[in-house]
């Protein structure tokens, strides 16, 4: 899977960019913050969420990881797509997305396009708890739960396993171990 790009912009429409790296044009979705951020020459790193489906490969593209998690968990969602999940995290940055989150604002959420009432509610109801600050994670801890992401496992998920980590353990292996066990119960 692609976790990031990064290269030169060569091409930028209003709903994506194209990433020349090393001579391989990647078409890149982005929400119109980032691609008003973004100018043809530019060369940034990119983070990237592959979402592949029978008949169609997209990459999305964000400009923090913070961004990227915060679609995952929107997109985690049923209902929300990743059309929508863009919508969201280009109507508000990640901190202001978490206030009408913790706030129940289903108003707000209920003003964006393709959200109407029940949707916005489920978003509040759905993601209350789960935007948590990156921050507040560890280095191991974020570690971890990359790794368990790797293994197919949701970063809510992975999350909660790395709570239940004994902080005793050190080695990563055995988080990782711990972590399982925490996930097969």
């Amino acid at each position: 899977m692609i976790g990031m790009l990064r290269g030169e912009v060569i091409d930028k429409t209003a709903s994506f960019f194209i990433l020349d790296v090393r001579g391989v044009g990647y078409l890149v979705k982005a929400h119109f913050g980032l691609l008003a951020d973004l100018a043809l020459g530019d060369e940034p790193s990119i983070y990237i969420h592959e979402h592949i489906r029978e008949d169609q490969q997209d990459l999305y593209g964000f400009a923090t990881r913070d961004e990227l998690e915060v679609f995952e968990i929107l997109i985690s969602i049923n209902g929300i797509g990743p059309k929508a999940g863009l919508a969201i995290c280009g109507s508000a940055t990640t901190s202001e997305l978490r206030a009408h989150v913790t706030k129940g604002d289903a108003a707000w959420f209920a003003t964006l396009p393709g959200i109407g009432n029940k949707t916005a509610q489920k978003i509040i109801l759905e993601l209350k708890g789960q935007l948590v600050e990156v921050e507040k994670d560890s280095k191991e801890d974020i570690e971890l739960i990359e790794a368990l992401k790797s293994l197919g496992y949701k970063t809510a998920q992975a999350r909660e396993a790395a709570k239940s980590v004994s902080p005793d353990t050190s080695d990563a292996s055995d988080r990782v171990r711990e972590a399982l066990k925490y996930l097969s119960k």
